[in-house]
């Protein structure tokens, strides 16, 4: 895109100073349709006897009528393997997302241990689960049993002969309350889930433009093909008169050698110009794929004529700017980015506070009494627990640099904001510039046409000679090749300014 830009913007100096120079061109010059050029038919194609045999471009489709740019589009969103790799981004986020979510997990454990030989011989096991809440403590509760001869220092251990069930939860009041490790991992991987989106968008809208390049310079590269074969038609055609001529003595026989000199010359280009017209479709295949996901070389039977540009509105420009505030990806994804360190930043901030916890419990056990009766009457203990790192710089350290963050993407955020505007302004000055070329070149081969016809006039009187007629041919032909460069740059700076807009988000406007 940036290639593309900086020749339309040298072009555009150049179109001002030749506005200024020669006066504002009537539109009615863009309208002016180009000479037609015949369809290309390289099969039927006859080659004259010693010329060159020209490489033939691949046929490898039905013919479904001219390639249209929608084809291509419709094509990279099927089958181009860059954006399915990015589209399982998608895929990713979503499994760290839930990855996050089994910090939430409930935990199971479960122990047996038997003491078989020694003077205490006791049997213990348990099973509990533990389930953490969302607002920053935990849920617990089990049943234990423990039979057997205990050691006095462990009676503890020992239940009734049922067993013993036990719930209890415990629950931050400061530190871990409004936030924590759990909650912050989960909220993050929620906010990068979505900030998969902002990104998908820049590489969809990255990929239909290179697309849409590749596009345009195929079609450029045929009509470029197409013009370098009439030009060597010409020649052939023009070498039956002039023999008959230096036949009859009316022509010298140079110009008949001249002219055989043309037809080589101008084979070498025709070859040179289908090689680059191949090259092009080659170059299309990676964005024009066929049901199979497989690279497509289109027929050259596919090229398809250049559509007729619309003069741009300026006046359009401010609702433009602020479309491409809307849509474009790299706003969303810095404001996301904004939210994540947000969230970091109520983490450490958290993590300034004291840790004030509050535990309660309750126990039963069941069955039949152990010899004392200590362990039947239902038990139920709460307690406060406090804890507080008296320096917490590892807190403030973080608060420090997640503030320091903040403060970087929103100068991050300006800095996007107005690179979305320049890009918009910059996109549309392309796109007037590449419309005023095509004015003057429509212009310049209306006068090149004139003089090529008033030189053959003159070779038909015999006041001319080939060499004159070849340099207003050529002449001809090198405008109508600025005319295809200019239709070109007009629908690449067109390109360029969709994307500059914004609206091949996967969301956005098709």
């Amino acid at each position: 895109m940036k290639r593309v830009g900086r020749k339309l913007l040298s072009l555009a100096m150049l179109s001002l100073l030749a506005g200024r120079a020669a006066g504002q061109v009537p539109t009615s010059a863009l309208n002016a349709p180009l000479p037609p050029i015949p369809p290309a038919n390289l099969q039927s194609e006859p080659i004259n006897p010693g010329a060159p045999v020209v490489e033939r471009l691949p046929v490898d489709e039905a013919e479904r009528g001219p390639l249209s740019l929608d084809e291509v589009r419709a094509s990279i969103d099927r089958a181009y393997p860059l954006l399915a790799a990015a589209l399982a981004q998608r895929g990713i986020a979503s499994g760290e997302h839930l990855s996050a979510h089994g910090a939430y997990d409930v935990s199971l454990d479960a122990s047996n241990e038997t003491g078989a030989l020694g003077f205490y011989k006791t049997n213990r096991a348990q099973l509990a689960a533990s389930q953490p809440l969302y607002w920053g403590g935990k849920a617990y509760g089990g049943y234990r049993i423990g039979r057997g001869s205990f050691e006095p220092w462990y009676l503890e251990r020992e239940t009734n002969k049922g067993g013993e069930f036990k719930v209890g939860a415990m629950q931050p009041l400061m530190q871990g309350l409004a936030t924590d490790k759990r909650r912050t991992g989960v909220q993050k991987t929620a906010i990068a889930r979505q900030a998969v989106e902002p990104d998908i968008d820049r590489q969809r809208i990255g990929f239909l433009f290179a697309g849409a390049e590749k596009y345009w310079k195929w079609i450029a590269a045929g009509h470029n093909y197409q013009i370098a074969r009439d030009l060597m038609q010409i020649a052939r055609e023009r070498a039956t008169g002039i023999n008959d001529g230096v036949k009859a003595g009316r022509v010298a026989e140079i110009e008949s050698v001249d002219n055989q000199r043309l037809i080589v010359s101008r084979e070498a280009k025709l070859i040179q110009a289908e090689r680059k017209f191949l090259q092009a479709a080659v170059d299309l295949s990676l964005y024009y794929r066929n049901a199979q996901g497989d690279p497509q070389v289109v027929s050259a039977a596919r090229l398809a004529s250049f559509p007729e540009p619309n003069q741009p509105d300026e006046r359009q420009l401010d609702n433009d700017v602020n479309l491409a505030l809307e849509l474009r990806p790299e706003l969303r994804y810095i404001r996301l980015q904004r939210q994540k360190t947000s969230v970091e930043l109520n983490l450490a901030r958290n993590q300034m506070l004291p840790s004030f916890d509050t535990g309660m419990f309750a126990a039963q056990d069941v069955g039949q009494q152990t010899p004392k009766g200590d362990k039947t009457p239902f038990q139920l203990e709460a307690g406060l627990f406090f804890d507080v790192p008296v320096q917490r710089r590892q807190a403030l350290g973080q608060v420090r640099a997640f503030e320091s963050q903040l403060a970087q993407i929103s100068a991050q955020e300006r800095y996007y904001a107005d690179r979305i505007v320049a890009d918009v302004r910059y996109a549309m000055t392309g796109l007037i510039t590449a419309y005023n070329e095509l004015l003057r070149a429509r212009e310049g081969v209306t006068l090149a046409e004139r003089m090529e016809q008033a030189e053959r006039d003159k070779f038909t009187a015999g006041t001319s000679n080939i060499l004159f007629v070849n340099l207003r041919e050529q002449a001809t032909a090198d405008t109508r090749l600025l005319v295809i460069d200019a239709l070109e740059n007009y629908h690449l700076a067109e390109a360029e300014y969709r994307a500059a807009l914004g609206i091949d988000t996967v969301n956005g406007t098709p």
